[in-house]
């Protein structure tokens, strides 16, 4: 309820300020859980992707964020939660696993922090750890744009990525570094197609 109030908000506000464009949301299933993974520059990047689903998204937020109680309260409520970040969190990925089970979204940048400049950073071993444990895909996301106001921001959904053929294999930290980089690859795609 609080959810769909916040986002009818946030999209009315940001539908005012920006000139929006949506693409590829067919690759975004609608009765199954999936990880959403987009680039990450700006703190609005989250609600601009929740804004542009039909399906609530649950962002993985780092730990600091929820410190203020009345930040934590609406965090909450809009479906966000923790992670503490450098270590391993694992009501963190109880949780992710769960959302993802539970046949919903979660949203995940993979490189963990935000990379101004239109540079990309390395990805984290999490991306791929939660998306083969889950047996969930992947859903690249390239957010085009600088957030000034009236000008135009683009998201571009790309296909799923598919670990299954990892499922049951003992891999290392650093393999899975390497298969989450591929995530990225993807992104940097996604953004080389924009004409």
């Amino acid at each position: 309820m609080f959810y769909n109030f916040a986002k009818a908000l946030v999209s009315a506000i940001f539908h005012l300020i920006y000139r929006i464009d949506v693409v590829g949301l067919e690759n975004v299933p609608e009765d199954d859980g999936a990880l959403i993974c987009p680039n990450h520059f700006s703190n609005l990047d989250p609600f601009l992707v929740a804004i542009v689903l039909p399906k609530q998204i649950r962002f993985m937020t780092k730990y600091e964020a929820f410190k203020n109680p009345v930040l934590r309260f609406l965090l909450y409520k809009l479906g966000m939660f923790p992670v503490k970040r450098g270590e391993a969190d694992l009501n963190a990925v109880k949780t992710t696993l769960k959302i993802l089970r539970d046949k919903q979204l979660v949203g995940l940048f993979p490189e963990g922090t935000r990379i101004k400049g239109g540079a990309f950073g390395k990805a984290n071993p999490g991306v791929a750890v939660f998306s083969i444990k889950s047996s969930k895909p992947i859903i690249p996301v390239y957010i085009s744009g600088n957030f000034k106001p009236f000008t135009r921001m683009k998201v571009i959904f790309g296909e799923p990525i598919d670990f299954s053929q990892y499922k049951g294999t003992k891999l290392t930290n650093e393999e899975y570094t390497e298969i989450s980089q591929k995530v990225m690859e993807e992104i940097k795609k996604l953004k080389e197609g924009i004409s």
